[in-house]
């Protein structure tokens, strides 16, 4: 295809993956009984999510046609793959040692900070943002059993 039609080949390739896993999960969830709505059945949730996956990639798809070419490839971000990796390490490995509030904060900043728009008290902020909605959402709306301060901390 020519660049007239084809403008966007990354757009267009990432909507093709995601009508691929669509249709993956629309073959696996077929499998199982439908239900309603209202009384949904084991097969429902998977084959809902791989229809809204699937007009996702026909939207990236139509984007990636619509969109102009890109003139250069952009450098690789280095310390955002760094920073990103090193905060999920951190909370899956940290989670029940630090705590709730103090992973979040920490893992929020770390990726907040990985994009070179965002600034220091930008991150910091995003952070502390973060971590309380965490708070108020999972230990007082869920209640969920992880502790909000780790015993790292002496709790």
């Amino acid at each position: 295809m020519n660049d007239s039609m084809h403008k966007s080949r990354k757009d267009v390739f990432a909507g093709a993956i995601f009508i691929a896993i669509a249709a993956l999960f629309l073959i696996q969830g077929a499998q199982y009984e439908f239900g309603t709505a209202i009384q949904m059945g084991p097969g429902f949730f998977p084959v809902v999510l791989a229809a809204i996956l699937a007009i996702f990639g026909i939207l990236t798809i139509i984007g990636g046609f619509r969109k102009e070419p890109e003139e250069a490839e952009p450098a690789i971000s280095w310390r955002a793959i760094f920073l990103i990796c090193m905060a999920l390490a951190i909370f899956g490995a940290g989670a029940r040692s630090l705590g709730l509030v103090p992973v979040v904060l920490i893992c929020t900043f770390m990726t907040a900070f990985a994009s070179r728009k965002n600034s220091l008290v930008s991150s910091l902020v995003m952070a502390f943002v973060m971590a309380a909605l965490c708070y108020v959402v999972f230990k007082v709306g869920l209640a969920i059993s992880l502790p909000s301060i780790g015993p790292v901390f002496g709790r």
